[in-house]
């Protein structure tokens, strides 16, 4: 059963990101990107559009849910070319997600629809 459903979009200009040369300032990147996330983006010949894409990812997942939670702890990868979004590092939280992403030269799109699931409690019978 379905306790909570949340929706998240952010839109983000790959420009901002392209202005950060990961080369020069990757601290700045490891405190928003796992290295997987890294390792996946800079693998394209224009990484900041991946980057800004999952960025957005991030942020629609924040603004999913109702727990407040670091960007590190938002893992989003990739299954069958589609994104994937995982919590990880965190208590059991019984949300799925669903994703898209969309980018361009100029600005990458994220949604997230998130449903929280209740948690089944045990409950004892008096047969």
């Amino acid at each position: 059963m379905i306790e909570k459903f949340g929706i998240g979009i952010d839109i983000v200009d790959v420009a901002s990101f392209e202005k950060i040369p990961y080369s020069s300032k990757r601290g700045f990147y490891e405190k928003i990107f796992l290295p997987s996330e890294i390792k996946y983006c800079l693998k394209y010949k224009n990484p900041y559009e991946r980057f800004a894409g999952k960025f957005a990812i991030k942020e629609a997942v924040k603004k999913s849910i109702s727990e407040n939670v670091s960007p590190l702890k938002i893992l989003v990868s990739h299954s069958n070319s589609k994104p994937k979004v995982d919590l990880i590092g965190m208590k059991k939280t019984n949300y799925t997600f669903i994703a898209s992403i969309s980018h361009d030269k100029k600005l990458a799109v994220g949604v997230v629809l998130a449903e929280k699931i209740k948690s089944k409690t045990k409950t004892k019978s008096n047969s």
